[in-house]
């Protein structure tokens, strides 16, 4: 141990407590940070960079001196001045001392020196190595002060960057011997774009070649038959070449300054930059919000949160144009380049028949684009005193979404070009308040009180009638307009609370009862009142264990939003064979005097805690809703109409087991079983089904009697005892009826996730397993129809088949036939004699899967001299790993146009998605 020197200084005051004023040494050289402590007081300072130090004391303390590497020292104040053990050393005299002795002697008295003592410094670094001292000071009393880390301005820095690359997968799988063309007299014929043959019916294209003749559709040369065997073979191009890896870069910046009264300013900055599957797609999106907190008083808090919001995209979907430059490649001959060129000399499109669309045309022709803007603030004022407590919010949002959609010229089956600008303002405003009075542990009573102010504003313009392409986008004269302003003002009353007791039963129980109930008005719903109200019993450590149970029951009422434009029912004006019409030229306006959809949810819950790390949850419900809104057609348009009630109750199951922090290595689940059946009870309006996504021929609908959401489209016919009725031609009829084919609705869902840890490394894994349910494979329906699906190409050759079934007297069918026969006409065959949707009931497909959700390895550290000073986490992911389902291409989770409402219809969507990527967080 090392000997220090200590001078020490006395000033008397005109009260009981005195100054001491020191100095540390080292054989001569000062001691800065040497901390000096008021045993069992909260007073203590540090010396400075000269040994100084100055503390307030009163005879009888004693002083804590600490140092890193040394033993530390008590020292007693003793009522002479004088420090016990004192004489031992002779003193050193500092600069500050000399001065000091200049003053007179009222003001001051010197000690003799301290003597040689032995300490320990320890809890100096301690401190800097929790960052609590930063500054040493003297003020002109002579007075030392020291300042931590608590009493300056901090800030903080993250940044974050984050790399997702995806390539698509579970895609359809593609014939790749037969060209464009069909049977004729006998023979199958190559077709040329020239005669707009749509199918894929030809013959194989080992027997075909180039010519010597190039032409705008076959710079190679023009195709005709292999005259040699010297000729040049075609080309084939593989579908799934036309379908684009993604790419996604997002970056966020944050910093936040906090006072030492604790008050933060807080500034998030993001911008995200990506594409999509299809090719020169390009989306963009900012994020910005500004934060300010600050505390008034002891019990009083505001701040205030400032956001903005920027998107835009120039591939929208907003009109189904990637659903059909999917379709466009999809459909093409494997021998046809769509990507050499898409118009010809003449202006027209290059395609390899005039009905149909090249998908490089449709991308650069498209006129579907998004932008959006939104703005927001919210200000919220808490103030707590004693056992009440109020909280006080205002909130404003406003955002501009700005839409652009339509079909150009030369489009296949678009007979009159047409284009759309839709505009969508909307405003809210809102201010509440909060009032509670605490009665102590889980006993409240809750009163609020909330005033709202919605407006949505849609102007949509429906342009027609171009003479020339340059005439678009909008110098075309206007088909039709819509200019709808919206508003609804609420004002909401609530009151709620809570009542606690225990030992009601004498063995430890607790027992939380809660209840609460709404008051709302609203301008736009019938009769401008709605009534809510809720109640809940909690009985915890049933038994004296960690076993809890709890019983509620809900009910509610709410309106439908303002808002209600999507895809899902603009589709059901058209049949699947129509798909490259559709437009998206309908709007769902809320009607006035609304009647609100009206919910009453049982909940019964049991919760056990066990060993700490492990929880069970498991937990029924039933649910009945009633007046729920669904789209209604009515002449050529669709009502928002609240038409549907249904019931629906489930069971789930959950089992967790915690990671414990204490070990270097770990390992934590979670396990969760999700079971629910539901079913529509009726229908309003003396209605017995409502299709609400989907087509014309294939959608899903609200049945009486069925679950939510069943398939229903066309199917075989067939006599009383199911058997399938087959005609004379041998192949089995199609009823003029539709039929329910399907409930897309899983038996059960379970989730599983895993969490390993090492030290410093983490490693999750998500699975998911879904059973039963069913969805609708339009796109392998429609394959087979054009003769472009890999089925077709491996059994159009099957001859002397026979279908199961009966003929229409009853007899069992046994005519034979070819599944595609040359010498009679294509629309005769096993797939092309059904039409492009085919027979829906063969479409329906087994909605099971298996998936490995995701993987994420990460490393987390802090890094520097002193912790806390710079933290990272770096990690690699992986998601959709893989998946095992009955169904090779269609999965239930991927919907149609985007939305929820289309899961379980797969028609030319955009598809799953295998992701690879990478994030950096540093925090500073």
């Amino acid at each position: 141990m090392k000997k220090l020197l200590l001078l020490l200084l006395i000033t008397t005051a005109s009260f009981s407590q005195k100054i001491y004023k020191g100095n540390v040494s080292d054989q001569g050289t000062p001691i800065p940070g040497v901390s000096v402590c008021v045993v069992n007081t909260s007073r203590c300072t540090f010396t400075d960079f000269n040994g100084n130090y100055s503390i307030e004391v009163k005879y009888g303390d004693k002083l804590r001196i600490s140092y890193l590497g040394m033993k530390t020292q008590i020292i007693t104040i003793g009522a002479n001045m004088k420090l016990e053990g004192d004489g031992s050393v002779a003193p050193i005299v500092s600069d500050d001392y000399l001065e000091n002795l200049k003053k007179p002697k009222d003001s001051i008295k010197a000690t003799r020196s301290s003597g040689n003592y032995y300490f320990d410094i320890t809890d100096y670094f301690y401190n800097l190595y929790n960052q609590t001292l930063m500054k040493i000071s003297r003020d002109n009393s002579g007075v030392y002060n020291a300042k931590t880390y608590h009493q300056y301005s901090k800030a903080a820095f993250q940044v974050n960057q984050e790399f997702v690359y995806s390539t698509p997968m579970r895609l359809p799988k593609y014939q790749n011997q037969f060209a464009q063309g069909r049977s004729l007299n006998g023979d199958l014929t190559y077709q040329s774009p020239q005669t707009n043959e749509i199918f894929s019916w030809g013959p194989n294209v080992s027997a075909l070649q180039y010519s010597a003749n190039p032409s705008e559709y076959y710079p190679q040369g023009d195709i005709i038959n292999r005259n040699s065997s010297s000729g040049n073979p075609l080309q084939l191009f593989n579908s799934n070449s036309f379908l684009q890896n993604t790419q996604d870069n997002k970056l966020s910046f944050s910093a936040q300054i906090e006072s030492p009264k604790r008050n933060t300013f807080k500034i998030d900055f993001g911008y995200k930059t990506g594409n999509t599957v299809i090719p020169t797609s390009r989306n963009n999106e900012i994020t910005t919000s500004l934060k300010y907190s600050r505390t008034l008083s002891y019990n009083s808090t505001i701040d205030a949160i400032l956001s903005y919001n920027d998107f835009e995209n120039n591939f929208s979907n907003s009109n189904f144009g990637i659903n059909k430059a999917i379709f466009a490649n999809a459909v093409t001959p494997i021998h046809f380049d769509n990507h050499f060129a898409s118009t010809l000399s003449n202006g027209l499109q290059r395609s390899y028949a005039a009905n149909e669309n090249n998908p490089y045309y449709l991308i650069e022709n498209n006129l579907d684009q998004n932008k959006s803007k939104t703005i927001s603030f919210n200000f919220n004022h808490i103030y707590s005193y004693d056992h009440y407590s109020n909280t006080f919010n205002t909130s404003f949002q406003s955002s501009e979404i700005r839409n652009r959609s339509g079909q150009g010229f030369y489009l296949a089956a678009i007979n009159t070009p047409n284009f759309d600008k839709r505009s969508e303002g909307f405003r809210s405003f809102s201010v509440s308040d909060v009032l509670r009075r605490n009665f102590g542990y889980m006993k409240f009573i809750e009163s609020k009180i909330d005033f709202r102010f919605q407006q949505r504003d849609l102007d949509r313009t429906f342009y027609s009638s171009f003479i020339v392409p340059s005439d678009i986008p909008s110098n075309g004269s206007i088909h039709d307009k819509i200019d709808v302003l919206q508003k609804r003002f609420e004002i909401l009353y609530n009151i709620n609370g809570a009542y606690y007791f225990s030992n009601a039963l004498g063995s430890n129980e607790e027992f939380i009862l809660k209840a609460g109930s709404n008051l709302n008005y609203s301008s736009t719903v019938n009769n401008n009142l709605l009534f809510n109200y809720s109640g809940a019993a909690e009985m915890k450590r049933l038994f004296n264990t960690s076993l809890n149970f709890t019983a509620s029951h809900t009910f509610t009422q709410t309106e439908p939003s303002l808002q209600n434009n999507n895809l899902n029912f603009n589709s059901l004006q058209y049949q699947v064979s129509q798909f490259k019409q559709l437009r998206n030229n309908l709007e769902l306006i809320t009607p006035k005097n609304a009647i609100p959809t009206k919910e009453n949810i049982t909940n019964l819950t049991l919760s056990y805690r066990a060993a700490y790390y492990w929880n069970f949850y498991v937990e029924y419900y039933y649910k009945n809703v009633q007046d729920l809104y669904a789209p209604v057609s009515n002449l050529n348009s669709f009502t928002w109409s609240p038409d549907v009630n249904y019931k629906q109750n489930g069971l789930e199951f959950e089992i967790e087991k915690q990671t414990e922090r204490s070990r270097d290595f770990n390992y934590g689940f979670n396990l969760n079983f999700t079971y629910y059946k539901n079913k529509v009870t009726s229908l309003n309006n003396n209605q017995t089904r409502i299709p609400f996504a989907g087509f014309a021929d294939v959608n899903k609908n609200y049945i009486v009697g069925q679950p939510l959401g069943v398939l229903v489209g066309s199917g075989y016919l067939r006599d009383q005892n199911q058997n399938v009725i087959v005609d004379n031609d041998g192949f089995p009829m199609v009823d003029p009826q539709q039929k329910i084919l399907g409930d897309p609705n899983p038996d059960f869902v379970v989730g599983f996730f895993n969490s390993f840890r090492y030290k410093d490394f983490s490693l999750n894994l998500s699975f998911d397993w879904s059973k039963g349910g069913e969805i609708w494979n339009g796109t392998e329906q429609t394959l087979n129809y054009y003769g472009k699906s890999q089925l077709t190409g491996s059994q159009r050759d099957v001859v002397n088949y026979v279908f199961n079934g009966v003929t229409p007297s009853g007899d069992l069918n046994t005519k034979t036939v070819s599944f595609y026969d040359s010498n009679l006409p294509v629309e005769q065959n096993r797939w092309v004699r059904y039409g492009t949707s085919g027979v829906a009931e063969d479409a329906v497909q087994d909605a099971s899967y298996f998936r490995l959700n995701s993987i994420n390895l990460a490393y987390t550290s802090d890094y520097g001299i002193f912790r806390n000073k710079l933290m990272f986490t770096i990690s690699v992911f992986m998601n959709n790993v893989f998946v095992v389902a009955k169904s090779k291409t269609a999965f239930s989770n991927n919907a149609m146009f985007g939305s929820i409402d289309t899961s379980g219809l797969e028609y030319f969507n955009s598809p799953m998605m295998k992701s690879f990527g990478s994030s950096l967080t540093i925090k500073f």
